[in-house]
């Protein structure tokens, strides 16, 4: 029976215990919330004195944490801006250079294509006049003067007789 006597005592005290917590949270509660109220302006003043000198305590001490040198940092992030914009101005350097380089190179095909093009036309147009020579000296038609046989008859030459227009003689 003792045992059970241990565990009610050991519940009525947590209920208690439970209670009390309970109002204090509502009373600290209520000072924080209404910190001009004059019966409880002693323990608030105490209850903000606690963590204000914590505070002030630890920044101090700096005891959970070292304290930042912002101009170091903002000199850090200064220089590493820095690179990535001389890294992105290299990049943007080296892509104009090869378009620029891109396009020369276009131009000189181009040049080179239009040279090929022009040797081309001339070869034909040599390779044509000679084509052209063969066929003549292969034909059996002789160009110029004709050669006349020796059965062939002699051609006279008409004369043209001058012309009289009437009424022009003197008069």
């Amino acid at each position: 029976m003792a045992k059970g006597n241990i565990l009610s005592d050991t519940f009525e005290q947590l209920a208690e215990l439970g209670q009390s917590t309970a109002k204090q949270a509502v009373k600290s509660v209520v000072q924080i919330v209404n910190p001009f109220d004059k019966t409880s302006g002693a323990k608030t003043s105490e209850v903000n004195q606690e963590p204000s000198q914590v505070r002030t305590s630890e920044v101090k001490r700096g005891k959970d944490h070292t304290p930042l040198d912002f101009q170091k940092l903002k000199n850090k992030f200064q220089s590493k801006d820095k690179l990535q914009a001389e890294a992105l101005r290299n990049r943007l350097f080296q892509i104009v250079k090869r378009e620029d380089e891109k396009i020369l190179e276009r131009k000189d095909m181009e040049e080179a294509q239009k040279k090929r093009r022009e040797e081309y036309e001339e070869q034909e147009k040599k390779r044509k006049g000679q084509q052209q020579k063969m066929q003549n000296q292969q034909s059996s038609m002789p160009t110029g003067k004709a050669k006349r046989g020796t059965m062939s008859r002699k051609r006279s030459s008409e004369q043209q007789h001058a012309e009289n227009k009437p009424g022009t003689g003197k008069q």
